[in-house]
């Protein structure tokens, strides 16, 4: 979010209060413009809130969490139809990095620590107004835009291929500039593209922005190989309140891959869709529940997951490295003879297999949940899970819903005696409440204390036992032996690597003397019989007999020779009628072998030879023509 001007109100819970408590929340509220508190409220309703917003005019609601305005996505949508447009919500604690905590960011940004709602409804202005922080949008607009080809391959012709890697060229260019014109106006969106040969088949951006706003910095393009088209996305429907928590599996690209499992490891949906627009797939995903974990079938989970898993605000779960397509093949098998649904695809194989891995993950701790709870009706399964799976303890969750089941039932029961008394003042009301909360602040800070010292007592036990407990001559022996077994591993280790390292440094001395000598010209590179396609002229090196016929018919169309080594003598140049040299490799180096230069001066050599003895034999066989020839006349006459 960049920086903000104007005047921005910062707003903090009071403690003891909750939107989704019967009870009204309570705000302290404080306004700020230019750095400078112009107004502090505190004790503020929802209500009067939003008046104070109209009052003085305010740009910015800067809040640290969302759902401290109101405890359920319904709700956010009633108050966004009640603060007016002008005002933007902001939530402060937003990160690239994820959600830091106010006292992080107060300390990363130089800002004093927030110690009470009043200081922390400041730090959440303060904040805001220098522009960190990201701006929350109820009813984000979409626009998609379509990057494909403009001509059809076969106006190529002959160059067919020529044509079409040019027109995917182009689309790959079209897609380049409008991504930079989004990243340069920092525009939030998703980009899906299909590659193919030498660029692009089709690039899809959804960009979660107003029409207006995406036609006037994204150009019309005109080209005679591409086709850019923008149009709105369809509305999407309002915002689901979910009903249960479920684990949730994706696998996104040019499909989305959705698989959905309640806490019992049962499938709610598997499914694939075919445009990967976030708002529809979230839509879609709350229908069914509020995701707590976001699973992936990869180590390094995608950035389109990484947005999905932050704006549900669940728990990203990857593998340790990523799943086979085999093991994935084999997870899905298993799991559809417990369960008989439809796998469309692909997609939605692999977003089920690492739905099921995470639920394997976790099923331990709702395996211990469960023979907690059991027979317990008054309190929330699926809560509690959540709660243990975000690290909290299974007693802290349970004594803390117990706490807030028995109070609102002692609630009830106050204001069905308080409900006579209907003269009592505003101020009255006010401090009855301050006072139940004050008690129940003390009675949880009670029973903390006699946690924490019941804890110290096990420590101090455990202290004890452990001073008291003498190390035997046995022990100490045992982790001598340990230790010296850890020595010798790590010196055959040390041997090991120091045998390696003295092999490549002799490598290396030899490659640099030969670089030198071959610099000389005391070295050339041949090529090996068996890689005779890369060869163009140069003298070839018989690695393989089977290769001999093959090496003699280069060797006299290239007018070169053929280099052996010792142990084959019986090849020769008078049989085969090419040069034939004898000379053992220096080095050999993929498709090439090393060796001394002098071969080339042998090869000249041979062939000197060979074209004597073949011009000898060709005068011969005139000679012995012309003798017969004249033999023959001597015998007609």
């Amino acid at each position: 979010m960049g920086g903000l001007i104007g005047t921005v109100m910062g707003v903090d819970i009071k403690p003891g209060y909750s939107p989704r408590s019967r009870r009204t929340p309570r705000y302290f509220v404080v306004v700020i413009r230019n750095s400078e508190v112009v107004a502090k409220y505190d004790d503020v309703p929802l209500y009067r809130l939003i008046r104070l917003i109209i009052e003085h005019h305010v740009d910015v609601l800067a809040v640290d969490n969302l759902y401290e305005l109101t405890g359920s996505v319904r709700g956010l949508v009633k108050l966004s139809k009640l603060i007016p447009p002008w005002c933007k919500i902001v939530e402060v604690t937003w990160t690239p990095e994820g959600y830091k905590s106010t006292e992080v960011l107060a300390k990363e940004h130089g800002l004093p620590k927030p110690t009470d709602p009043e200081s922390t409804a400041f730090l959440n202005a303060i904040l805001a107004e220098k522009g960190f922080g990201r701006e929350i949008k109820l009813h984000v607009d979409r626009v998609y835009v379509v990057v494909s080809k403009g001509r059809t391959p076969h106006q190529g012709g002959a160059s067919s291929d020529r044509f079409k890697r040019g027109i995917r060229a182009s689309v790959l260019q079209v897609v380049k500039e409008i991504k930079e014109i989004l990243d340069e106006n920092k525009l939030d969106y998703d980009l899906v593209v299909k590659e193919s040969e030498g660029g692009l088949e089709r690039g899809f951006f959804i960009i979660y922005a107003p029409m207006e706003k995406v036609r006037e910095i994204v150009p019309s393009i005109q080209h005679k190989n591409v086709k850019v088209k923008i149009e709105p996305a369809l509305s999407g429907k309002p915002p689901i309140e979910p009903k249960k928590t479920v684990i949730l599996g994706l696998d996104p690209g040019v499909s989305v891959g959705i698989a959905i499992l309640d806490l019992n490891g049962q499938p709610l949906m598997v499914k694939s869709y075919k445009t990967p627009d976030r708002e529809l797939i979230i839509d879609s995903i709350l229908s069914h529940g509020k995701p707590i974990i976001v699973a992936v079938d990869v180590e390094k989970p995608p950035e389109y997951v990484k947005k999905i898993a932050s704006l549900l605000d669940a728990i990203l779960y990857t593998p340790e490295e990523d799943i086979s397509v085999n093991e994935k093949q084999e997870i899905v098998a298993k799991y559809l003879e417990k369960f008989s649904i439809d796998v469309e695809d692909a997609h939605a194989r692999d977003a089920l297999a690492a739905a099921i891995k995470a639920y394997g993950h976790i099923k331990p701790i709702i395996d211990e949940v469960d023979s907690k709870i059991r027979g317990i009706v008054g309190i929330s399964r699926d809560e509690v899970i959540s709660q243990v799976i975000r690290g909290r303890a299974v007693s802290d969750v349970l004594e803390e819903l117990f706490m807030k089941t028995l109070s609102r039932g002692e609630e009830s029961r106050l204001e069905h005696r308080e409900k006579p008394v209907k003269s009592s003042s505003e101020e009255t009301q006010r401090l009855q409440l301050k006072i139940r909360e004050l008690e129940q602040v003390i009675r949880r800070l009670e029973r903390e204390l006699e946690r924490r010292e019941e804890q110290i007592k096990n420590l101090e036990l455990e202290l004890n036992y452990l001073k008291k407990k003498p190390i035997t001559i046995e022990e100490y022996e045992r982790r001598i032996a340990q230790l010296k077994l850890e020595i010798e591993l790590l010196r055959k280790s040390l041997d090991e690597k120091t045998r390696i390292t003295e092999f490549f440094r002799d490598r290396i001395m030899l490659l640099e003397r030969i670089l030198v000598e071959m610099g000389k010209g005391d070295y050339i590179l041949i090529c090996k019989s068996s890689s005779m396609e890369a060869c163009s002229g140069q003298p070839v090196f018989l690695d393989n007999p089977l290769h001999l016929e093959q090496a003699i018919s280069y060797a006299k169309a290239w007018k070169t020779g053929i280099v052996t080594i010792a142990g084959t003598e019986n090849l020769n140049w008078h049989d085969l009628r090419v040069p034939i040299v004898i000379e053992q490799p220096v080095l050999e180096l993929g498709n090439y072998v090393l060796v001394k230069s002098t071969i080339i001066g042998e090869i000249r050599k041979q062939w000197g030879l060979i074209d004597e003895l073949e011009s000898k034999e060709r005068r011969d066989r005139i000679i012995k023509m012309i003798k017969e020839y004249q033999e023959s006349r001597r015998k007609t006459s």
